[in-house]
């Protein structure tokens, strides 16, 4: 934000990564993986990851509806088993007026006979409102493409 001379953006973007940051705490994430350009450049694309157990008696597809908070929620059948996916797009309000961000969840239920179980990943990526909408198909894309190397060993 600060390379597009706007400051004000990036004091907020950063207030917002810190924001991010005690969710992905209180939320249990396991690992984070981040783009690694010493340059301080890339693409704003954050992958988030952690183990999910449904509550008892639900399914794990049907426990992700909370974690997509009201987005639908896809089942796509792949060669690797069902994925579960949904898209959450959000507006900054207040002091985040301006910056905005795309949430893509992936659900990976754990293969065999238990079906409570399974691995979540969230990609997310910042960006300012008004971000071209192909860049953002582009970097959601980006994600896809990350996300169908999984493979359960």
């Amino acid at each position: 934000m600060r390379e597009l001379s706007r400051p004000d953006l990036d004091a907020q973007a950063r207030t917002m990564i810190e924001s991010y940051w005690r969710t992905l705490k209180a939320n249990r994430i396991s690992a984070v993986y981040l783009p690694s350009d010493p340059e301080g450049g890339g693409a704003p694309l954050s992958i988030a990851v952690k183990q999910h157990v449904a509550p008892p008696g639900r399914p794990f597809a049907d426990s992700l509806r909370a974690l997509a908070s009201g987005a639908s929620v896809e089942t796509l059948d792949t060669s690797i088993g069902t994925v579960l996916r949904w898209v959450k797009d959000a507006h900054g309000t207040g002091e985040f007026d301006g910056v905005a961000s795309r949430q893509i969840g992936y659900g990976f239920p754990l293969p065999g006979a238990d079906e409570h179980r399974g691995m979540v990943f969230l990609a997310s990526i910042a960006h300012v409102d008004d971000a071209d909408s192909s860049y953002l198909d582009l970097l959601t894309e980006t994600a896809d493409t990350i996300m169908e190397t999984f493979r359960w060993r």
